[in-house]
């Protein structure tokens, strides 16, 4: 809607010219004087078009159409004179006036479309304005973008491939100037192993890896865009750095392979240990009648003899691989003390050059002052032995061979073995031998699962076994020709009270007519044991659980002296049969038989000694070693 100002001293034409150029959406503005003029020029708002009076009463009409375009800049002034001549055109160029026109006006028709084109004129001229002023604030904005994104952005020409810019973003995550980065081309920036290409117009997130200005290689994500500039086309690539996600990533897959392993090792453990807890009371049968055959058998037959010799020996190595089915399952009863790492290492130094030969260079680091652990010695060594060897078999033509210990201090958790943030002694096996791929060691811990000719697979779950059931943790570190290093954490000790191993007579000797309370829900071994202790001078009182040997003794009305009970029955367990007999005749011993105790009650009674503990399975002569032990040399029955 247009503004137009009307200019004249003569009021009749001031009006004719205001009739004529009335019209729809236009404002128009009159002034008689170059005062007047100067004063309409002055107020607030926009104006189009000035219609001037060359000659004015109080001034010229030139000084007028100055001072507007003066005042308002966009405004188009159109002449009006009363004659035309060359003076009159130049003056019009000269002050910058849109047009001219003469008195009198014949033509209204053509004033206002002169009036209506110069209108256009200044529309055209602010609505460039505002397309400029919008192109700078769009640039700027682009521009700002640009420079402070924090990913960097890339604007490289998709025929060429070369770097037309960078902004501060790319300087930093490639190590280069803007300067050196624009005489790049893309494929200079990626890693020459990826050989990523150029991402095609709108493609979001293409993973690959680009290189930094010193050489090291980093995961990106990398989308891009269509830009056209000066008929020159170009891809804006948007680069974000990816390693820390990468990291995460990487971690996250560890601890659910972590996970996954654990929950393995688990269900097999639980596996193992109901298999060993049933298959060493079928040993202690095997073994408890094998003795009583030999004794059984005459002197002289020694064929005889060495065919019962060789049950025998068949079931002790049969009960070796139930000690460590029970191991793994973290079942087996411990005799655990205080004892430093380094004692044990330097105890088992003589047994272990044995053990790896001489073709292997054995070198120990131990720490002085290493913090003392809680744990069972003979394991402990048992661990150190089979990581031994199976260094040594890594080094079939021999090699170096590691063995370290120290202290370390865990300020936050280890998720990648999965210990909490504590104090651990590290026993630490080195090997310069072939070393493993992933997929080997992905399952090294696994029961009976070998890469060699010869072994039970067994060894190495047996150290995972032993370790875990001490709270401890075992690292592997190790890659294809790179040889292993197996890293065991323990925790350090602190003011518990050790529980100590209770020593066992090798020999057998007999019963003073005690009476003692047999409880074993196997009928095989039960009939074993009855017949054993029977045989040995004891009076017997047998039961199939824990409620029916409680029901004999009710039966008998008499003194009992011990009780031997297995822990795990239906009904009744022997721990509460354990429980009721203490309550009605107070001071009876009791010996448990178990092939694994995870019962918090039987531990403690264990602890104090009111009760022994024997594990299955056992020999005869063991088992009456650990009654004479409860009940004395020289205690009688009652």
């Amino acid at each position: 809607m247009p503004t137009i100002l009307i200019v004249d001293d003569e009021p009749v034409i001031l009006d004719v010219f205001r009739r004529f150029l009335e019209g729809e959406g236009r404002t128009l503005l009159l002034a008689s004087s170059m005062r007047e003029a100067i004063a309409r020029g002055e107020e607030p708002g926009e104006l189009d078009v000035a219609l001037v009076d060359k000659n004015l009463g109080d001034g010229s009409g030139l000084d007028v159409a100055r001072a507007l375009r003066r005042l308002k800049p966009d405004v188009e002034v159109i002449l009006v004179t009363g004659y035309a001549s060359l003076d009159t055109a130049i003056q019009a160029v000269q002050i910058g006036a849109y047009d001219y026109v003469t008195k009198p006006i014949s033509d209204y028709e053509a004033l206002n479309l002169k009036v209506e084109n110069a209108a256009e004129k200044v529309r055209m001229k602010r609505r460039q304005r505002e397309l400029v002023a919008q192109l700078v604030e769009s640039e700027a904005l682009h521009r700002g973008v640009f420079e402070t994104s924090s990913d960097a952005m890339l604007l490289v020409d998709a025929e060429t491939e070369r770097l037309h810019d960078a902004n501060p973003a790319a300087e930093r995550l490639y190590g280069r100037g803007r300067d050196e980065l624009k005489r790049l081309r893309f494929d200079d920036l990626t890693d020459p192993e990826t050989a990523d290409a150029l991402p095609g117009e709108g493609a979001r997130s293409v993973p690959g890896r680009h290189r930094r200005a010193g050489g090291t290689s980093f995961p990106v994500e990398v989308s891009a865009g269509a830009l056209f500039l000066r008929e020159r086309h170009f891809r804006v690539l948007s680069v974000r750095d990816v390693s820390e996600r990468e990291g995460a990533e990487t971690a996250r897959r560890e601890l659910e392979q972590n996970l996954r392993q654990a929950q393995k090792m688990e269900a097999v453990g639980r596996l193992a240990g109901g298999i060993a807890h049933d298959f060493s009371n079928l040993l202690a049968v095997i073994l408890g009648w094998s003795d009583m055959l030999g004794r059984d058998l005459p002197a002289g037959d020694l064929r005889l003899r060495e065919s019962a010799d060789g049950i025998i020996e068949a079931a002790h190595r049969a009960v070796g691989v139930t000690r460590q089915l029970l191991t793994l399952s973290r079942k087996k009863l411990l005799r655990t003390e205080v004892l430093t790492v380094n004692k044990v290492v330097q105890d088992l130094g003589r047994l272990l050059s044995r053990a790896i030969g001489e073709r292997i260079e054995l070198s120990t680091s131990l720490q002085d002052g290493v913090w003392p652990v809680v744990a069972d010695s003979d394991q402990l060594a048992q661990v150190l032995l089979n990581l031994a060897v199976n260094a040594r078999d890594a080094m079939p033509d021999g090699g170096p061979l590691a063995i370290s210990t120290a202290n370390l201090e865990l300020r936050g958790a280890a998720p990648d073995v999965g210990l909490p943030a504590g104090r651990y002694v590290t026993l630490t096996v080195k090997d310069g031998g072939c070393g493993m791929t992933e997929e080997v060691r992905a399952r090294l811990f696994e029961p009976f699962f070998t890469t060699k000719d010869h072994g039970t697979g067994l060894g190495l779950a047996t150290v995972y076994g032993i370790v875990r059931q001490a709270g401890g943790a075992v690292r592997v570190e190790s890659r294809a020709g790179a040889g292993a290093t197996f890293t065991v954490f323990l925790p350090a000790a602190d003011e518990r009270v050790a529980r100590i191993a209770v020593p066992v007579s090798a020999a057998a000797p007999r019963g003073l007519g005690e009476t003692v309370v047999l409880a074993e829900d196997e009928d095989s071994l039960r009939v074993l044991l009855g017949r054993v202790l029977a045989g040995s001078g004891y009076r017997v009182i047998a039961g199939r659980n824990g409620a029916e040997a409680l029901e004999a003794v009710h039966a008998s009305g008499g003194r009992i002296d011990v009780l031997l009970t297995d822990v795990v029955m239906p009904r009744m367990n022997g721990t509460e049969l354990a429980s009721k007999l203490a309550t009605e005749q107070p001071g009876v011993k009791v010996l448990f038989m178990t092939g694994h105790t995870e019962d918090g009650s039987l531990l403690g009674r264990f602890e104090t000694g009111e009760a022994e503990i024997i594990q299955k399975p056992f020999t005869s002569e063991a088992l009456l070693g650990h009654l004479r032990r409860l009940l004395g040399p020289a205690r009688a029955s009652a």
